[in-house]
């Protein structure tokens, strides 16, 4: 009867073995749309699991889980320069990216961009800054856009009422 009990307990553990080997191997697929850029995804999933995912033609295969970025990479040859837009988060809608077994996966981030004005105010100070957004939401901050390799310019701002009559003008500063 022990022998038989030794055998069965054999068995089960045999079962779960395979079922969790074919489980950990089920693959999907994501494509990266770049808005015309070239992109790089590093992903992680885990402790040990990770991936990178480069923008192209075909699906990269990925384990079947959800995926959480870990940082990202845009290049994009644009008005005779090359631009560089590094980000490490927030991730807005690529917080978390579900893979499903055998079916892709398409994240669209990257250009365009969106710029938005943040304000903040404290006393009579105001402090505007901006906030550069892809596709999916994710931001990049000003600080981590090169061109060339280098910083560009601070960009410039204006104040203007409603009548279009500028109260102030003069360029954003780095800090």
């Amino acid at each position: 009867m022990k022998k038989k009990d030794i055998w069965i307990s054999i068995g089960i553990i045999a079962v779960a073995l395979v079922a969790f080997y074919f489980y950990t191997q089920r693959k999907g697929y994501i494509k990266v749309d770049a808005g015309g850029a070239i992109a790089s995804l590093q992903l992680r999933s885990g402790w040990l699991n990770k991936a990178n995912v480069n923008s192209g033609t075909t699906p990269i295969a990925v384990p079947a889980r959800a995926h959480r970025p870990w940082r990202l990479k845009i290049i994009k040859n644009e008005n005779g320069g090359t631009w560089q837009l590094d980000t490490t988060g927030p991730w807005g809608n690529l917080a978390q990216i579900k893979v499903r077994n055998r079916q892709t996966t398409l994240l669209r981030l990257g250009p365009p961009l969106l710029i938005k004005p943040t304000i903040q105010r404290s006393d009579s100070d105001v402090s505007i800054g901006l906030s550069i957004l892809g596709q999916a939401g994710e931001q990049y901050g000003v600080r981590q856009v090169t061109t060339d390799g280098k910083q560009p310019a601070a960009p410039a701002v204006k104040i203007v009422d409603e009548s279009g009559k500028v109260l102030s003008a003069g360029n954003f500063a780095y800090g």
